[in-house]
């Protein structure tokens, strides 16, 4: 009996595996999030004339940074991942400086029923703040999607951290 559910539990290992592998992996992709990571510069204020190279860093879990130049020069990093949401993935874009402080964030996914992750308030908690600096918070009527939020922010910046130097300054 033993023996059998081991097979049982090794098959399901192979083939959640495969689903992992054989996923569709473009929706991680930079240019794939390009009108909306434009969207999130320009409200977060910064004047730029182009988003510059792009630094897709797959083993660390999908964690792409893009750098935002302005007259050449590297102003802010625009960075992707994804949430967990209730039942899908939704896309988190970050607006980092060169220091590693969080400049703004945006949701471009989150529907009407998650319309409070768009809150300017909640937003401002954040900005300005490194991965060790940020709130533990949360939001009443998202507090799933909150804390999905709180975790990401945080590990991106711990992902941008890991990786800025080998990031076009």
């Amino acid at each position: 009996m033993k023996k059998v559910l081991f097979m049982i539990f090794c098959l399901s290992q192979l083939a959640f595996a495969y689903k992992a592998k054989s996923e569709d992996l473009s929706k991680y992709s930079i240019e794939n999030y390009n009108p909306q990571i434009q969207k999130a510069i320009k409200d977060s204020g910064i004047k730029y004339d182009k988003l510059g190279e792009i630094y897709e860093a797959p083993n660390l879990g999908y964690y792409n940074f893009t750098t935002i130049e302005n007259n050449g020069k590297v102003v802010a990093y625009a960075g992707l991942t994804h949430v967990k949401s209730y039942n899908k993935h939704e896309a988190l874009i970050t607006i980092i400086s060169p220091e590693g402080k969080l400049l703004d964030f945006y949701l471009p996914d989150a529907n009407e029923k998650h319309q409070n992750v768009h809150d300017k308030e909640w937003i401002n908690k954040y900005k300005g703040k490194n991965a060790e600096e940020l709130p533990v918070d949360s939001l009443a009527g998202s507090t799933f999607h909150a804390n999905s939020v709180n975790g990401e922010l945080r590990n991106t910046l711990k992902a941008f951290e890991s990786k800025k130097d080998t990031f076009k300054k």
